[in-house]
């Protein structure tokens, strides 16, 4: 299948990526953040994909204010798709405890849907400080990050989880590294060299 898997322009590196990149973006500036994910955004529609964006806000009416906040309002100026918002209760935890098998099960029918509803592809990004508070499931969110490496093989879902790394430990990031094959960092995208695909047990995220 990666033989003749797509490759998508990502909006701020010149390489092309296959559909289907597992990405961890560790930041810690916020202007680069505002830089970074409007040019993600706007190219997953240029690329026809839809795209999804996971922000960990308590309602829709924070939406609008994290629009601005990332500079995400213009990102699909002139474009046909929009971006489509959730918070991440709906995303990760919808029945109030985070389940791997329940979160890859969305993701796979999500992207069944964009295919099936004529889009080229699908994009995903989530912000990951949910996993911080005291949510029932929360100590396998490592265990769900590995196992999205084995789920973009079937349903090539272009996904990128972001860590800020003023709230999350340096013990917890060297778990995130070690579960997904490319990362961004300063801004830079490279292939990780902590990558190792699989984990066993699970991981507790935890605060710096």
């Amino acid at each position: 299948m990666s033989e003749t898997r797509r490759r998508v322009c990502l909006g701020f590196t010149d390489e092309r990526y296959p559909e289907g990149t597992h990405i961890c973006y560790l930041y810690s500036d916020d202007e680069e953040r505002r830089r970074i994910l409007p040019l993600f955004a706007r190219h997953a529609l240029l690329e026809g994909e839809r795209f999804d964006y996971a922000a960990d806000v308590p309602d829709a009416a924070a939406f609008p204010a994290v629009m601005t906040r990332l500079d995400l309002d213009g990102a699909d100026r002139g474009l046909e798709g929009r971006i489509h918002m959730a918070t991440a209760r709906e995303a990760y935890f919808p029945e109030g405890s985070f389940e791997p098998d329940a979160m890859l099960e969305r993701l796979r029918a999500k992207y069944a849907q964009c295919i099936a509803a004529g889009h080229a592809g699908a994009r995903f990004a989530g912000e990951m400080t949910w996993a911080l508070r005291d949510i029932p499931g929360a100590d396998r969110i490592i265990e769900c990050e590995s196992r999205i490496n084995d789920l973009v093989k079937e349903a090539p879902m272009t996904v990128m989880c972001q860590y800020d790394l003023r709230q999350f430990d340096g013990a917890t990031m060297f778990e995130v590294m070690s579960v997904h094959p490319v990362m961004i960092v300063g801004g830079h995208i490279l292939r990780n060299p902590f990558y190792r695909h699989a984990v066993t047990g699970h991981g507790h995220a935890r605060g710096a």
